[in-house]
């Protein structure tokens, strides 16, 4: 038969998807499926004979729909194409179609800022109908009732002091929503401008129809372009509270840093997500130094604690012993709760 009296369910199945994909790049192996050594975002199936992108748009796509997503082509071209891979022992690739896809994937990674805080107040709403507090004035502690493990992992207790009901009140109603979805808490990441840049999944529970799950600690919406009014989390409080008390802290861990709210202390956290520091943010901490503030760093007491304070060091050029030792498997919030003084 000749390739141009084919029809198009002939002739995607004429052709092996893997075989095609490998064309593109080197493949690997992901469970029952494969993925590209140099970008994970597309996984193959062999079995069914489809693929799928890691943001959900295509899902199930054939071996058609596969060379048209990597090389930016219209249906009818991409037929052109498998028309021409069929054929051919030889199959030419196109760079600079594949460059326009990178182009597009890339674009669709741009944040839409107004949808995202959108997204931020509604799990900010679902929360306040399942946070929750009881003052029990004999026993003398505030509970906190909200997704039950979620809540207790994120400040490891159960109970606080009554007085800490105004600052647990303001944290709740500006940083902590429900995502229900995951179902769990999530933290909310503000800029200069108040401006929502982040909505965190913290301990996400796996969701029924997932085949795969790597139980992550943290689920981001956007780690790494919260513009250029982002400096650090809670920056706005932690300069209000440093202002009073002539000091900063500077750790790792988005929940080191919220906990650090409960308590009225300024903490600077350099992410976990990433140990590195940005040149704004290693300015901004020489600057504070300079202007007669007191640095205190608390990073982890282990080995990822001691990379990320040598990267500190190294990166401000300060000296500062830190405070846990790095074989004591101490954090911040065990400090905190230890009910020692700064």
């Amino acid at each position: 038969m000749a390739y141009k009296d084919i029809t198009i369910e002939e002739l995607k199945q004429s052709l092996d998807i893997v075989q095609v994909a490998q064309m593109y790049g080197e493949l690997v192996k992901s469970g029952s499926n494969y993925v590209y050594k140099d970008d994970r975002s597309i996984s193959i199936s062999p079995s069914k004979q489809i693929f799928s992108n890691f943001n959900g748009e295509i899902t199930g796509g054939s071996v058609l729909d596969l060379v048209c997503y990597i090389e930016n082509l219209s249906i009818a071209d991409g037929i052109k194409r498998l028309k021409e891979l069929a054929g051919k022992q030889e199959y030419k690739l196109y760079p600079e179609k594949m460059i326009k896809r990178k182009e597009k994937e890339e674009k669709k990674k741009s944040i839409n800022f107004q949808k995202l805080g959108y997204i931020g107040v509604q799990e900010l709403r679902a929360s306040k109908s399942l946070y929750a507090d009881v003052v029990d004035e004999k026993e003398n502690f505030l509970g906190i009732s909200l997704i039950g493990d979620g809540i207790r992992k994120l400040f490891q207790t159960d109970f606080f002091e009554p007085n800490f009901k105004p600052k647990l009140d303001y944290i709740f109603n500006r940083f902590i929503g429900y995502n229900s979805f995951f179902k769990c808490p999530s933290i909310i990441l503000r800029d200069d401008t108040d401006r929502i840049v982040d909505v965190i999944a913290y301990r996400p529970q796996k969701p029924a129809n997932y085949k795969e799950w790597s139980s992550p600690k943290y689920i981001y919406k956007n780690p790494t372009n919260r513009g250029e009014k982002f400096l650090y989390p809670f920056r706005k409080e932690a300069e209000y509270i440093a202002k009073k008390e002539g000091f900063f802290i500077v750790g790792e861990g988005i929940k080191n840093a919220l906990n650090a709210l409960v308590y009225s202390i300024p903490f600077i956290t350099i992410e976990s997500s990433s140990t590195k520091m940005s040149d704004a943010l290693v300015s901004y901490i020489r600057a504070l130094y300079e202007k007669g503030y007191s640095i205190i760093t608390m990073f982890d007491g282990d080995k990822a604690g001691a990379k990320a304070y040598e990267n500190f060091k190294e990166r401000t050029g300060l000296e500062i012993k830190n405070f846990f030792a790095f074989d004591s498997g101490l954090d911040f919030v065990d400090y905190l709760q230890s009910g020692e003084s700064v």
